[in-house]
C-alpha cells in the first residue's frame, strides 16, 4: 500500500497585526518618549509594563522602521556613550599627609625659640626671589602667622590634596601640587616685585584645586567636547578661589597663580596620558618632592 505524502507547509509567518516587542526594561519616561518617536514616524507603537519595567511593542512588519526611527533619534538627540578615560580613583591619604607636613614645620618652627628670624629667613619675599633666593617659592609654603592660618590650610590640603592624589597618584599628585605653589609664589613676586612678602600653603591649596579642576575638565572635554557642562569644573574652582581665597587679609594675587598654575599643570597632565603613573613613578615623583624641600631649606644655611 503507497503511502502518500503529507503536503509541505511553510512555517507559519507572524500576522501583520502581532506585536512583537523591539525594547524592555525601560522606564516609564523612557518607554513615552520611545513611542512619542514612533507615533511621529508613523509606527502603531504600544507601552507595556509596570514599575521600572516597560516595553515597547510594534506591529511585526513595522519592526525593521521602528529600530531604525529610534536608533535615527538617538544619534541626533543624546550624546553618544563614550568610554571614560583609564583614570581609576585611588584610596590615598595623602591629602592627609601633606596637612600633617606642614603642621610638622609649624611645630618645629614654633618650638625653636626663633619663630621670626626664621620667618625673616624663609618667606617668600619678592625682593630675594628676584635676587636669586628662589628656595623661598618652597620654604614659603611651609611657614603659617598662627594656629588659624595653619589648620585653614590643613584643612585644604586635606580636602584638594587628596583629590588630586586619588586621581594622579600619591606620588605625582604631591610634586604637582607643590610645583603648583612654587609657580604661583614665583609669578606673584614678579608682579608685585620688591616690598612683597608671604607666608602660607594656600597657594598650593589653590594649587590642587586648580589641577582637580582642569582635571575633570580635560575628561569632560574628551567625553562631550565644547559645551557648558564641560566648563563646570573650572567654573566651580574659580568660585572657590572667589569665596575662601579673596578675603582682605589674603594674598589674593598668589592664590590666583596657584590656582592658574594648577590648571596648567592639570590640563597637561591629563592630556598627555592615558591612565596615572605606575607605582615605581609615583616614588620617584615622591622623592623629587621631597628633595626639592629639603634643598630649599638647607639652602639658605649653606648658601
Amino acid at each position: 500500500m503507497a503511502r502518500r505524502k503529507k503536503p509541505m507547509t511553510p512555517p507559519e509567518a507572524s500576522p501583520p497585526d502581532t506585536l512583537v516587542t523591539i525594547y524592555d526594561g525601560l522606564t516609564r519616561q523612557r518607554a513615552g518618549l520611545f513611542r512619542l518617536v514612533l507615533l511621529s514616524a508613523g509606527v502603531d507603537a504600544h507601552m507595556a509594563g509596570s514599575a521600572n519595567s516597560w516595553q515597547i511593542r510594534v506591529p511585526a512588519h513595522a519592526k525593521s522602521a521602528a529600530a531604525a526611527s529610534i536608533a535615527a533619534y538617538l544619534s541626533e538627540n543624546e550624546e553618544p556613550a563614550l568610554p571614560l578615560p583609564a583614570w581609576p580613583a585611588f584610596r590615598t591619604w595623602a591629602g592627609i599627609g601633606m596637612a600633617l607636613v606642614i603642621l610638622a614645620a609649624h611645630l618645629a618652627i614654633h618650638f625653636s625659640g626663633q619663630t621670626a628670624a626664621l620667618q625673616r629667613i624663609y618667606n617668600a619675599s619678592a625682593a630675594n626671589i628676584l635676587n636669586g633666593r628662589l628656595y623661598r617659592i618652597v620654604t614659603a609654603l611651609f611657614l603659617h602667622a598662627d594656629g588659624l592660618h595653619l589648620i585653614g590650610n590643613m584643612v585644604g590640603l586635606a580636602l584638594f590634596g587628596t583629590a588630586v592624589c586619588s586621581v594622579a597618584g600619591f606620588g605625582a599628585g604631591s610634586l604637582m601640587i607643590l610645583v603648583s605653589g612654587m609657580a604661583g609664589n614665583l609669578l606673584n613676586a614678579i608682579l608685585l616685585q620688591s616690598g612683597h612678602h608671604s607666608i602660607g600653603a594656600s597657594t598650593a591649596v589653590f594649587g590642587a584645586v586648580g589641577i582637580i579642576s582642569a582635571h575633570l575638565f580635560s575628561v569632560k572635554w574628551q567625553q562631550f567636547g565644547h559645551r557648558l557642562k564641560t566648563w563646570l569644573p573650572l567654573a566651580s574652582g574659580l568660585a572657590l578661589l572667589a569665596i575662601l581665597g579673596a578675603s582682605i587679609e589674603t594674598d589674593v594675587t598668589a592664590h590666583l597663580f596657584g590656582y592658574l598654575s594648577g590648571c596648567i599643570i592639570g590640563m597637561v597632565f591629563t592630556s598627555a596620558r592615558e591612565a596615572s603613573p605606575g607605582r615605581k613613578t609615583q616614588y620617584i615623583c615622591l622623592l623629587a618632592a621631597v628633595i626639592i624641600v629639603l634643598v630649599s631649606f638647607l639652602s639658605a644655611i649653606f648658601p
